[in-house]
């Protein structure tokens, strides 16, 4: 089973992940960008599924770090900002798509399946 790893602090994006991909994927939860970053460096998954606004290290930064570690686990943001400028700015930093909140389960679950693939979005 392949393993995500999801970086939000929100319960509520928590429970929507879970209730989409919960039985398809091995989840896991962090709930700031420094925990992700110790958790993908110690245990890979295969996708990073990760909110811009967290608490401490953000997003973007989180996206920064990764691409100074050349990571190669591809990252899907999940963020609820729709403005296109952020879209091009997470692309620019790495992320191989984005998926907008709340998610709708067909459209993530396709989005998620298009970032294990590297299709991207």
């Amino acid at each position: 089973m392949r393993k995500l790893l999801l970086a939000d602090d929100s319960s509520t994006a928590r429970s929507i992940v879970e209730r989409v991909l919960g039985d398809t994927y091995e989840l896991a939860y962090e709930s700031s960008g420094e925990a992700a970053l110790t958790t993908v460096k110690a245990n890979p998954p295969d996708l990073i599924i990760l909110d811009l606004l967290m608490p401490g290290m953000d997003g973007f930064t989180v996206l920064k770090e990764l691409k100074a570690r050349n990571n190669t686990v591809p990252v899907l943001v999940l963020s609820a900002d729709i403005q296109n400028s952020t879209k091009e700015r997470v692309l620019a930093l790495g992320a191989v798509g984005i998926a907008y909140k709340p998610p709708r389960p067909d459209t993530f679950r396709k989005a998620v399946e298009d970032a294990l693939s590297g299709a991207g979005l």
